[in-house]
């Protein structure tokens, strides 16, 4: 009797365990359908995305120098143990991990290995904001859409992993812009804007003028959308994240040195500081003007007048061959600004379309021209894939029906991606290697400036 009532009792959780894995399973199975659509649809956004893994290893592989430039690495000397410095979060981060890892990492090999891993990050960051705007995207207008995250894409790898920009602090800001307009997208703790910002300004200070853009535009955008409290709150959330940039603006670009030149122990940081740039650099070889311009707020007009005036040359000739891209953002801007329907949303397609413009100072004061149009494209690029992915449905109107009216009229229109290949990657004082091999032919011909 008792060995009768052990069976059953075993047949019958036997049963119940049968059961349970089934309901388990169809739990389990449920879940991923959520995440991963198994329609045509999504297994179509699922084949672009592993193509264009395909399409950026093979970029990684073209432009992929195993060098950090001098300039690069000597950034990751900067920390905070020698005080509230300009440019300190990156290295301070570095030197912070150096003290947890079981290895030394005080040496360029290891400076080289971080800059890789940070890069693929924020290229899996990038990838992640794509597959985003993919998911919201309408069947009809995928096409077109994955041509404009093609354009993205083939921009940031090129720029990021060439020997000039590998490693270069533009990476750690414009991801912090990004990791902000995924907040957007997303439409949760789009409250992050402040303390992006805030770390955007500690990796480098130019992050005001370069990719703080896209955040306070993103918070204009988002005030001008809604009404009553909600405007407010992004209102607040917007002056309150220009406030801490300007203030840390004016900390980096002028308190900080004033300090040292109170207290007189600007030599004793200086001379720290190129210490540990000089182990995590190529052979020793820091960027010593880096060192004397952001510790010391020493100026480099009269030794960059010669680079101001390459940089004067190269402009027009870009803006010439650019000038089909050029045409076309004026003509989507205007389409878009047509289609406001009242004074709000004129107004907040208008700071869209002019954000891109607190570059401006940059273009007048520095020399990187091809970092300063770089940040302009990318700015243009990624403001449109977040509104289109946050469904508005003006610049969807306007962006789609464009493009679809170029394929029509022009056969050819799909060329101008290869043709945009000719300016990649971006390079710094010179635009890229395209607008160098002009540059330079006339100034060794007729100026002789540099």
């Amino acid at each position: 009797m008792k060995r009768t009532e052990d069976v059953g009792a075993r047949r019958r959780f036997g049963m119940e365990g049968k059961a349970f894995d089934v309901g388990r399973k169809k739990r389990f199975n449920m879940g991923w359908k959520r995440h991963l659509d198994a329609s045509p649809l999504g297994r179509a956004r699922v084949r672009y995305m592993l193509v264009l893994l395909v399409v950026s290893f093979g970029m990684f592989l073209r432009f992929y120098d195993e060098k950090v430039n001098p300039c690069n690495s000597t950034a990751l000397a900067f920390s905070y143990k020698y005080g509230f410095l300009p440019q300190g979060l990156v290295g301070t981060l570095y030197q912070l991990l150096n003290q947890i890892m079981p290895f030394h990492m005080m040496k360029y090999e290891a400076v080289m290995n971080f800059s890789l891993i940070a890069t693929i990050l924020f290229h899996l960051v990038l990838f992640y904001f794509f597959w985003l705007c993919l998911k919201r995207c309408q069947e009809r207008h995928l096409q077109d859409l994955e041509y404009v995250i093609l354009f993205c894409a083939l921009l940031t790898i090129s720029m990021f992993f060439s020997k000039r920009q590998f490693g270069r602090l533009d990476m750690y800001m414009l991801a912090f812009s990004l990791i902000c307009a995924v907040a957007f997208v997303k439409g949760k703790r789009r409250w992050l804007a402040v303390p992006l910002s805030m770390l955007g300004m500690l990796v480098h200070q130019d992050y005001m003028f370069l990719y703080m853009n896209l955040v306070l535009v993103l918070l204009a955008y988002q005030a001008l959308s809604v009404e009553g409290r909600a405007r407010r709150t992004y209102w607040i959330l917007a002056g309150v994240s220009l406030v801490v940039a300007v203030l840390l603006f004016f900390w980096f670009s002028w308190l900080f040195q004033r300090g040292l030149d109170l207290r007189g122990d600007a030599d004793s940081l200086c001379e720290a500081v190129a210490a540990m740039a000089k182990k995590l650099s190529y052979k020793g070889k820091y960027d010593e003007t880096l060192i004397a311009r952001e510790l010391l707020g020493t100026g480099f007009s009269a030794q960059e007048w010669p680079l101001h005036v390459q940089n004067w040359i190269e402009t027009p000739v870009f803006l010439l061959l650019v000038s089909p891209y050029i045409v076309l953002g004026v003509k989507l801007m205007r389409g878009i600004l047509s289609q406001a329907k009242d004074k709000a949303a004129k107004w907040k397609y208008r700071i869209v379309a002019w954000g891109a413009f607190t570059i401006l100072p940059l273009f007048v004061c520095k020399v990187d021209y091809g970092r300063w149009f770089f940040a302009v494209i990318i700015y243009y690029v990624i403001i449109v894939l977040t509104l289109v992915a946050m469904g508005d449905k003006v610049v969807e109107a306007q962006l789609f029906g464009l493009m679809a009216r170029v394929r029509e009229t022009y056969s050819w229109s799909m060329l101008l991606l290869l043709y945009a290949v000719l300016f990649m990657p971006f390079w710094d004082v010179h635009i890229c290697g395209f607008l160098k091999n002009i540059s330079n032919p006339i100034n060794e011909a007729f100026l002789h400036l540099w």
